[in-house]
């Protein structure tokens, strides 16, 4: 037994010395990342080397990654750029950005429905999804083996046995019975795993923490896209232990649809393994509106971890700095990096009102310390925290001067900023900007206020919580 724990801390001292050796000189992590897998790597060996392992460790980008990014290709109808672009001018930095950045192109919506709770989410798209003729494609970091994900597949079985064309793209680290998968393909329905587990009968953890699939979309008959924070699961719904479950999302009609569906086959190449196979672009008949129906501008901010710029990062980040008066945010995580972090004080003692609504009850008790710590840092600057009470809130939504908003799977921390690959959309003109502040302001009514005096009066024990948890942001 002592010979079996002497050979595996000499193949951990071993893998440890090539960690670093690859934090260093290969990988080339920010400062701040890499002192920290450094120091726990070389202080804490044995809990380093595990988790760098789950947590740390990059796949070869240009072997893996790289894939995932073989675009951008145009699905859209070009003729309607100018009309869009009109639309566009008062933010074109960050639009700008977004576009050469390989985030998303500028674009509009016709028709917009906005959600803040599961039932008429669920509600509507149980309706477009049965209402379907042609095809259905859905990409979603959650999808369970619930009563709700049992309705959905007993749907999608009914829509592909009437001969619709049904693509289902589930993230690999939720995904563990593989018996309904194997019925689902026997009906004919395309489904991919993206980054499965290797062991995946075991029900092992997935190696493979880093590089999820954080994305909430589904596209109908190429005309009817939803975007937003849910996943497929009870919980979403309310009924799981958190309670009432508060979230954002939107359903879309226009020529921003196309472009959601663009992003869609991008990661639908990436999972049938395009460099064994023929890449797949299928053409889809483009959607075109006369002049005085292309009103509501907006973008999608697509992000992954081989972006050569941080562009879930940097839209919040050119957000907050160009802001003026007000800054609404909610968010379930809020762990932001320094960048972040400073841009937030910067604009709070420049004057900007900033209200930020993080949960009261935590789904991950680590992440809710951290939050905490975040907090009482931004509150001496003058930021105005709440804590939802009414449930849980994984709402991810930033209304700034009441003029631009962005919103859905991408968190105000380091995993959605570096790790995963996420979706938002950026709205910038259209009754949706004014709906999504009353749903803002209507949380507030619901949150709790935190203030210095509760700052003052945080015991020893909430502090230690905070100050070590917080030491793990970079893992969050």
């Amino acid at each position: 037994m002592t010979s079996i724990f002497e050979n595996f801390g000499m193949y951990v001292t071993i893998f440890n010395i090539f960690f670093l050796l690859l934090i260093i000189f290969i990988e080339k992590k920010r400062p701040v990342s890499a002192l920290f897998w450094i120091s726990l790597l070389v202080f804490v060996p044995y809990l380093g080397f595990f988790l760098f392992l789950f947590f740390g460790l990059k796949m070869k980008k240009s072997r893996i990654i790289t894939k995932y990014y073989e675009r951008k290709f145009s699905l859209t109808n070009p003729k309607n750029k100018k009309e869009e672009n009109s639309l566009l001018l008062d933010n074109k930095n960050i639009i700008d950005y977004l576009k050469y950045s390989g985030a998303g192109e500028p674009s509009s919506y016709t028709d917009s429905l906005l959600f803040n709770n599961g039932e008429t989410f669920f509600n509507n798209l149980f309706t477009d999804i049965e209402n379907a003729t042609k095809s259905i494609q859905m990409e979603y970091f959650v999808f369970k083996e619930d009563e709700l994900g049992k309705t959905f597949y007993s749907l999608l079985l009914k829509k592909a046995s009437q001969g619709v064309d049904i693509k289902l793209i589930i993230d690999g680290v939720n995904s563990t019975t593989y018996w309904r998968q194997k019925a689902l393909r026997e009906a004919g329905i395309n489904i991919k795993l993206f980054f499965p587990s290797l062991l995946p009968w075991l029900k092992i953890v997935n190696l493979r923490a880093n590089y999820r699939d954080h994305r909430k979309i589904t596209i109908i008959d190429g005309k009817i896209g939803y975007i937003g924070g849910f996943n497929i699961g009870n919980e979403y719904l309310g009924d799981g232990k958190l309670g009432k479950w508060r979230d954002t999302a939107v359903r879309l009609q226009g020529n921003i649809v196309s472009e959601l569906y663009k992003e869609f086959i991008v990661s639908w190449n990436f999972v049938r393994k395009s460099s064994k196979k023929k890449t797949f672009f299928p053409e889809i008949e483009p959607i075109v509106y006369p002049p005085s129906v292309v009103q509501n501008a907006s973008q999608l901010v697509s992000s992954g971890p081989n972006f050569e710029t941080r562009t879930a990062r940097d839209n919040f980040l050119n957000l907050i700095l160009n802001a003026k008066k007000t800054i609404y945010l909610e968010t379930p995580y809020f762990v932001p990096d320094d960048t972040i972090l400073d841009a937030l004080k910067i604009a709070a003692l420049s004057g900007v009102d900033i209200q930020i609504i993080i949960p009261n009850k935590p789904d991950h008790l680590f992440i809710y310390w951290v939050n905490q710590a975040y907090a009482w840092d931004l509150i001496k600057y003058g930021v105005k925290f709440s804590k939802y009470n009414t449930g849980f809130i994984h709402s991810k939504m930033m209304i700034v001067d009441n003029k631009i908003a962005t919103l859905g799977s991408t968190n105000l921390d380091y995993r959605s900023f570096y790790q995963n690959f996420e979706i938002n959309i950026n709205i910038y003109s259209g009754e949706l900007l004014k709906e999504l502040e009353i749903d803002f302001l209507e949380d507030l009514k619901d949150s709790t206020p935190l203030t210095l005096r509760d700052y003052g009066q945080r015991t020893i024990v909430i502090k230690m919580k905070e100050s070590i948890f917080r030491l793990f942001a970079p893992l969050m």
